[in-house]
């Protein structure tokens, strides 16, 4: 077994396949061919993945705060 944090997950491989587990505790329990796929769908969209800044809910009014010692 290999054990890895990737990002907010917590990520073991086993002989039958990949475990991911978010800290909220949800797992997703892939199969060696799943986690292969999910793999080949990341390789194929990698460039439009990497996005500098990402909405995580376009429905969300985004609201910035300024400084004040800036605004002086």
């Amino acid at each position: 077994m290999i054990d890895a944090i990737i990002g907010r997950y917590w990520v073991r491989m086993e002989k039958t396949g990949m475990v991911l587990t978010h800290p909220a505790g949800i797992s997703f329990d892939l199969t060696v061919d799943e986690a292969l796929r999910l793999y080949e769908f990341i390789s194929v969209y990698r460039e439009t993945l990497e996005v500098e800044e990402r909405e995580t809910d376009p429905e969300i009014k985004r609201v910035t705060l300024k400084d004040p010692q800036q605004e002086q």
